[in-house]
């Protein structure tokens, strides 16, 4: 019994892995799941960017920021951070993937109140 578990264990693992899937993150798309990987990686030192995470300081927390752009001016606002920055907050180079993926991010925050 055991060597039969793990041959269907070990085939499971083999078909994720080849899949080219990445396992679920926010329990959303997939591209939402990268946009919250991303955010993590390049936002969470000044913003909090989940809806668990404890608050950073410098910036604001992503749900009070989906409540004040739509998925139009976040964009904009992605492509005048990427080249400019805004206010304090400095250059932050975004692909335009990366940014529509961020965005696909912040579109599930309104969903999990």
């Amino acid at each position: 019994m055991r060597a039969f578990t793990s041959m269907v264990l070990a085939t499971l693992l083999t078909g994720c892995a080849s899949s080219g899937v990445a396992p679920e993150i926010s329990g959303f798309s997939p591209a939402a799941d990268r946009g919250l990987s991303i955010a993590r990686q390049r936002c969470s030192g000044c913003h909090m960017v989940g809806l668990d995470e404890t608050a950073a300081t410098e910036g604001p927390r992503f749900r009070d920021l989906q409540m004040r752009y739509n998925a139009i001016s976040l964009a904009r606002k992605f492509g005048e951070i990427s080249q400019h920055g805004t206010g304090e907050m400095p250059p932050v180079s975004l692909g335009a993937s990366e940014a529509e993926d961020i965005v696909a991010y912040f579109e599930t925050l309104d969903r999990r109140y």
